[in-house]
């Protein structure tokens, strides 16, 4: 059965045109829990009050770059998956789960992401192969939203940003994640932020099924100026 997810990547799809300025993360390839989004406002420094009263902000001087051009910095090698006593770990982590959530009443959020990691690596040998994708971790992300003008946000909030090429590859993404979970994965999208083209230009970024770090999918060029011309600035 076709997941939700999917439905609505297809649909999506369906409303797309083809660029030919998307670079897939699939053939870039060297050989992830949800992190919170990165705002612009962290890297404005302000001075001492004024007189006024109000804090003095200084210009953020973070570089201003777009987000496929600058995208192949946070490529990093493929963390080694851990596929030693996967049963013996997991029934470790259950107990600890239980223990947590009956007996002390405490949320067991981090244990119930370990425990989907581990079971997903069970089926990690047998479909390996359909994640071929670069890699790339959170302080990878974190270091080039500091050095660029770039932010890390959601996907539902920007994805109308997102060119036919990059639902190509969520789509094969999806089909691979779905043989080893069941549930959905973390989808990310780092854009420009505090520079001359705002929310162009993303990068693509998925949760891991296998552990704490992100696949790249890809970066793209203008593909979507077309369709901000004609909703946003009334061409």
């Amino acid at each position: 059965m076709i997941s939700e997810l999917r439905k609505f990547i297809r649909k999506l799809k369906a409303k797309k045109k083809r660029s030919y300025l998307y670079r897939s993360g699939w053939s870039a390839r060297y050989g992830i829990s949800e992190a919170e989004s990165i705002a612009v406002e962290e890297f404005v420094t302000y001075t001492d009050s004024t007189s006024s009263g109000k804090r003095k902000k200084k210009k953020d001087s973070r570089i201003e770059k777009r987000p496929v051009e600058i995208f192949k910095e946070i490529l990093s090698k493929e963390p080694k998956v851990d596929l030693r006593n996967l049963d013996s770990q997991i029934e470790i982590v259950k107990k600890r789960k239980k223990f947590l959530e009956e007996e002390l009443e405490l949320p067991a959020d981090d244990e119930e992401e370990a425990l989907k990691f581990l079971l997903a690596r069970k089926k990690y040998l047998k479909h390996q192969g359909k994640f071929r994708w670069s890699t790339t971790t959170f302080p990878k992300i974190e270091a080039l939203c500091k050095k660029y003008k770039v932010k890390l946000v959601n996907f539902d909030s920007y994805y109308k940003t997102v060119p036919m090429e990059a639902f190509d590859e969520l789509e094969k993404f999806i089909s691979a994640y779905d043989k080893v979970r069941n549930d959905k994965p973390v989808i990310k999208l780092i854009i420009d932020s505090g520079g001359k083209e705002t929310r162009k230009d993303p990068i693509l970024l998925v949760g891991s099924p296998f552990g704490k770090w992100f696949f790249v999918l890809g970066a793209w060029d203008k593909e979507v100026e077309i369709v901000d011309d004609l909703i946003y600035k009334g061409k």
